[in-house]
């Protein structure tokens, strides 16, 4: 994408630059100089493109029914960055940024930074349906998850150290009701000091707290609370990969 083709899209939506970087996670000045370059960087200019992409998918509103698929190798970007890909089997691609164990420290700080998210690399995962939220993929490094011992192998439920996990994120507004740990067991919690990977096996929504479980049954697993109230984001688990 050239420089000259984002402001024609931008001018033909009606956005001034600021609410265009409000849109992206940029600021105006980067909007601007964007805008006189030649070529603007590929991460970024395919954050544009999802923004001004007429049939993307809306995260909480769109069905299946509202989406054209004319080729089975066609691909529908999403609000949230997401990318998603009709397969001939009649399951979908999905393809998420993907928070290293590496990152986990900083992420905790710039999870809301559009730049930052768009450097991780992507990773895919085949699901059944068409996905509506906002989805993202986290590198699980510890044994916390492993229920495996000396006389059983570890079970399907089971994270192992190196797994990555799917996770589609529960907005704030719905912390206020009861979570549903039946449905989803397993959880990304991205807490402002850490993020862990545990079983929520209580929602005390009264006090808003959350009661973590490890199913890892070692000594130095124990289960333990947080205040919601201090948590930045929750993702349940859907799917992993090995």
């Amino acid at each position: 994408m050239k420089g000259k083709d984002l402001r024609k899209l931008r001018v033909k939506k009606g956005w001034t630059q600021q609410e265009l970087g409000d849109k992206a996670g940029l600021t105006k000045r980067t909007i601007i100089n964007y805008e006189q370059s030649e070529n603007i960087p590929k991460s970024k200019a395919n954050i544009f493109h999802f923004i001004f992409l007429d049939t993307f998918l809306d995260d909480e509103n769109d069905t299946p029914e509202q989406i054209r698929v004319n080729d089975p190798s066609e691909v529908y970007p999403t609000k949230s960055g997401n990318i998603i890909e009709e397969l001939q089997n009649g399951k979908y691609l999905l393809t998420v940024a993907m928070v290293p164990f590496r990152a986990h420290a900083t992420y905790i700080s710039e999870f809301q930074d559009a730049d930052y998210i768009s450097d991780f690399s992507k990773v895919s995962f085949i699901v059944d349906r068409v996905p509506r939220g906002k989805y993202r993929a986290f590198e699980i490094k510890n044994d916390s998850m492993n229920d495996a011992t000396l006389e059983k192998l570890a079970s399907r439920d089971a994270i192992l150290d190196g797994d990555i996990v799917l996770g589609r994120e529960l907005g704030k507004q719905h912390w206020t009701s009861k979570l549903n740990t039946n449905g989803y067991p397993y959880w990304i919690i991205v807490h402002k000091d850490t993020i862990v990977c545990k079983e929520i096996i209580n929602h005390d929504v009264e006090k808003g707290i959350i009661t973590c479980h490890s199913l890892n049954s070692s000594p130095e697993f124990q289960d333990f609370d947080l205040k919601l109230d201090e948590c930045h984001q929750l993702f349940n688990i859907i799917k992993k990969q090995i």
